[in-house]
């Protein structure tokens, strides 16, 4: 039995949840990852989990042994990264989960170059607009944006995402262009729904600070959903400048309330604390803080209707 792997497969079944997930993680089968743990137990002479068809629970022993993995492996992992600090090259994979717009249109247009410049790296890309649980769900790095919730996740920042209000010129013929925050209160503001102050709108005007609360028929859970909404002509909507500068360009949006600029979001990336960040996560972290802001919309298809 090759304890190592054992252990790293424990470990990851503990902090998942799952055996199924792990298999799907380290392309091995359930049944694989199965014997490793059980052969860590008879190793042990000792039951690490409990199972039952809802979850797996750690027994006592368990809980002991799986802080007790925790540290040599991050030890092990440490003494690696330490020994390739000065290395130019950097292998294995890293997995980075990013919002789904962010991911589409600010990461994959300049991963060629990054993975060009780290031929022996492997790129796992996770598009969710949900916060997901790093440690869980076994990832390197995550671009979090707007305001952080309190955690053991380390963050910097790497840039900050410029906002605009903007509507559909049809939007705007049949409602009216509001001149003043307070004109929102008569339009439909279409909600990004996961973020925590959905309904609260601040901007910086001549006045300093502004809050306006708004409402409206239409909200969703992914911005490229609010993009196309207010291209529907569903109503108003706050979206980062870079999901919406080309649609202003050819005129399928205008830009309103233009006395009053969105709050920007800052844009962090967060990883798990560790005594050695691993040089994997460091290099990407640079690269994207040196390409925010930089991508320019690709060529629009004509839009039908």
């Amino acid at each position: 039995m090759d304890t190592l792997l054992a252990m790293s497969l424990f470990r990851r079944v503990v902090e998942s949840g799952s055996f199924s997930a792990v298999a799907s993680e380290t392309n091995l089968t359930q049944p694989t990852v199965s014997k490793h743990v059980a052969a860590l137990e008879q190793k042990l002479g000792s039951k690490l989990l409990k199972r039952s068809s809802r979850q797996l629970k750690l027994t006592e022993p368990g809980k002991e042994y799986y802080q007790r993995c925790v540290q040599i492996l991050d030890a092990i992992s440490d003494a690696e990264a330490h020994v390739r600090h000065e290395q130019t090259q950097i292998t294995g994979t890293l997995r980075l989960s990013t919002p789904i717009a962010y991911g589409r249109l600010q990461v994959i247009p300049h991963m060629r170059k990054f993975l060009a410049q780290h031929p022996g790296l492997k790129l796992d890309l996770i598009l969710d607009d949900r916060t997901i649980d790093l440690v869980k769900e076994g990832v390197d790095l995550a671009v979090r944006m707007g305001p952080l919730s309190e955690s053991s996740l380390i963050a910097t920042k790497i840039g900050d995402c410029p906002r605009i209000a903007v509507a559909s010129p049809d939007y705007l013929a049949d409602h009216g262009e509001p001149k003043t925050l307070s004109d929102l209160e008569t339009h439909d503001c279409l909600v990004f729904n996961l973020h925590p102050a959905r309904n609260t709108w601040t901007f910086n005007g001549k006045q300093g600070i502004e809050k306006i609360q708004v409402s409206g028929r239409f909200s969703a859970n992914n911005p490229d959903a609010i993009r196309e909404a207010v291209l529907s002509g569903l109503g108003i909507a706050i979206i980062p400048l870079w999901m919406v500068a080309d649609y202003i360009d050819r005129g399928y949006l205008k830009a309103v309330l233009k006395d009053y600029k969105p709050m920007p979001m800052v844009v962090h990336a967060v990883y798990p604390e560790r005594k050695l960040v691993p040089q994997k996560v460091k290099r990407l972290i640079e690269h994207l803080r040196s390409h925010f802001g930089v991508y320019k919309q690709p060529r629009l298809l004509a839009r039908n209707g």
